[in-house]
């Protein structure tokens, strides 16, 4: 099997726990590059996080981010998709937070939104790397457009399964709620994730299904993991998206990624 593009999870997939890209799995990308594969990333960051770690790349292709809500260029930075999150239901989502006291994280024009700075901002910016704004308004009333996403920070774990449960029985099928990190909620249009971004962006390249591997480590690579023709789980991932990958890999602290590629394309 001849596979033409590789789209990789970021965080806990291609990044080192420390978030840093290592230079083994940088080579083994770009050793893939110039045999003609099309590899890019497709992560739940934002895009203005996400882009660095392009840039170092090296690549000129399209990326999926917002788990899907959004796709552009990462050079040219023409947008491809950008399909946000209803405004009706995101002001339904943003006063529930306020009422149950959650923390949000509000994304409009690649802007980060927060509704309470405290650690569960500061947690997501030494991950992300981008300053949050804080609301200094009623969330509902600052809200007047689509968000591209919404994300909740929990407490902890417990917390986040809890929060899982309360919006899942009142959105579920509304929405597409899904969980990237122990006290990460990701909130997007009920029509986009990772699976259907990685489909448009196959079917815009010519590619076909079955020449595709996807690799992930979370519930909110599931969907691209059971779209692609390989669909890869590193050995950190999650029980969940194990029992549905056709490959398990190394971790990403032991270049799980160069692994795949190095066995399946180079």
């Amino acid at each position: 099997m001849k596979y033409k593009l590789v789209a990789i999870d970021m965080d806990d997939t291609l990044l080192s726990d420390e978030l840093i890209l290592p230079l083994k799995v940088k080579k083994v990308i770009q050793e893939a590059v110039d045999k003609g594969i099309v590899v890019t990333v497709a992560t739940g960051r934002m895009y203005s996080s996400t882009l660095p770690y392009v840039k170092d790349l090296g690549l000129d292709i399209p990326i999926i981010t917002y788990n899907g809500a959004l796709i552009k260029e990462a050079v040219s930075s023409d947008v491809k998709y950008h399909r946000p999150v209803p405004i009706d239901l995101a002001k339904e989502i943003v006063a529930l937070a306020t009422e149950e006291d959650w923390h949000l994280n509000i994304y409009l024009d690649d802007i980060l939104y927060v509704n309470n700075l405290g650690d569960e901002a500061d947690i997501y910016e030494r991950i992300s790397g981008i300053k949050p704004v804080l609301i200094n308004e009623d969330p509902v009333e600052f809200l007047t457009k689509p968000p591209t996403k919404l994300l909740i920070i929990s407490e902890n774990a417990a917390k986040t399964d809890e929060i899982l449960l309360k919006l899942g029985s009142r959105f579920r099928d509304l929405l597409n709620i899904t969980k990237s990190k122990p006290r990460f909620v990701e909130i997007m249009n009920k029509e986009i994730s990772k699976g259907t971004a990685l489909s448009d962006l196959a079917m815009d390249l010519g590619v076909k299904q079955d020449e595709v591997i996807a690799i992930g480590d979370s519930l909110n690579d599931l969907e691209m993991v059971e779209y692609a023709g390989l669909g890869v789980a590193v050995a950190n991932a999650s029980v969940e998206l194990k029992e549905k990958a056709d490959y398990i890999t190394k971790s990403n602290e032991e270049f799980g990624v160069a692994e795949v590629i190095k066995k399946f394309i180079l």
